[in-house]
């Protein structure tokens, strides 16, 4: 039995990162915009750890810093709330409560949409920040 990490790339993101960890007898099935790498002597390898190579042959992993991780989440929050954004473009309760036309499932919506926006907006205020984030729900 061998352990594997996958390793997303992402190359808009402060480093790539460990996302998975999985003890299998293969190789497991590509995924998209990443690698999986055979840690099966590296057993400390966590997830969230840094992922560094030259050649996607050889790999290193480590701990991110305290400022890596910050940057990293600043990262998803950002990502997070494009979503979102993007969403009530195409679904525009505001302007239906605006005007007065929306129906109280979507004002209900609504509500839920802005809690959650605040509530990604707000993660650097949880306990525990950043080795630790309860990510919202999206209501959408």
């Amino acid at each position: 039995m061998n352990r594997y990490a996958y390793v997303r790339v992402d190359y808009a993101k402060p480093f790539s990162k460990v996302m998975q960890i999985v003890d299998a007898e293969e190789t497991p099935t590509y995924l998209p915009n990443g690698f999986w790498v055979d840690i099966t002597g590296n057993m400390a390898v966590q997830l969230g750890w840094k992922a560094t190579t030259v050649n996607y042959v050889e790999w290193v992993f480590s701990e991110p810093t305290y400022e890596e991780r910050e940057k990293d989440i600043s990262h998803d929050v950002l990502m997070l709330l494009t979503a979102a954004g993007q969403w009530l473009l195409v679904h525009p309760l505001q302007y239906k409560d605006d005007i007065g036309v929306a129906t109280s499932e979507e004002q209900a919506l609504l509500l839920a949409y802005k809690q959650y926006c605040v509530d990604v907006s707000n993660v650097k205020k949880q306990s525990n920040y950043p080795y630790t984030v309860n990510w919202p729900a999206a209501p959408f």
